[in-house]
């Protein structure tokens, strides 16, 4: 087959389903992500997913305020220490909604807000805040998937912002134990 055809055949295939959802970038500023009118539609990722962090004795705490029509997914939430001498045991995740994502099948995702929480393993866990990475994955319900975000957050010691009544102490659930 001629290569300029296959090229051509194959763009067809691409281009026809995204031309039928209208998603072509049309006329306006391109140098923003979000000055083509249908991107216009969408938050921003630190919008749509807003993130808090604080800390007790022996735990690491990590809420996300979700959007209305967004989602987060279960499966892609990570946390990296930033703080020297300081690490995290095994990640607990709320056992979230099932969900079947067009690309990826059966998920479990969050909707509204979560809280996702670590022990703190440390040789010292004074009552400094802690440096951390938060990488997450979330979606619009409109069909929108964000790539991987990750965010640089300072976990207090202390109380949970107001926005989370009360952080799980013990979900029972981790990583590794859901699907």
């Amino acid at each position: 087959m001629n290569p300029a055809f296959a090229f051509l055949l194959v763009l067809l295939f691409v281009a026809t389903p995204i031309a039928a959802r209208g998603e072509f970038p049309v006329g306006g500023d391109q140098s923003h992500p979000f000055s083509d009118p249908v991107q216009r539609k969408f938050l921003p990722a630190q919008e749509a997913f807003q993130a808090s962090a604080w800390r007790d004795d022996e735990r690491l705490y990590v809420g996300f305020i979700i959007a209305e029509d967004y989602y987060l997914h279960r499966h892609r939430f990570a946390l990296e220490s930033r703080s020297l001498g300081v690490s995290f045991g095994e990640l607990a995740l709320p056992p979230g909604e099932p969900m079947v994502h067009a690309s990826l099948g059966e998920i479990y995702v969050f909707h509204d807000q979560v809280v996702v929480s670590a022990p703190i393993e440390a040789s010292d866990a004074a009552a400094e805040p802690m440096a951390i990475t938060v990488t997450f994955q979330g979606c619009s319900d409109r069909g929108l998937c964000y790539p991987p975000e990750q965010i640089e957050l300072d976990a207090l010691y202390g109380s949970p912002p107001a926005a989370f009544d009360s952080p799980p102490r013990d979900t029972g659930d981790s990583e590794e134990g859901a699907p």
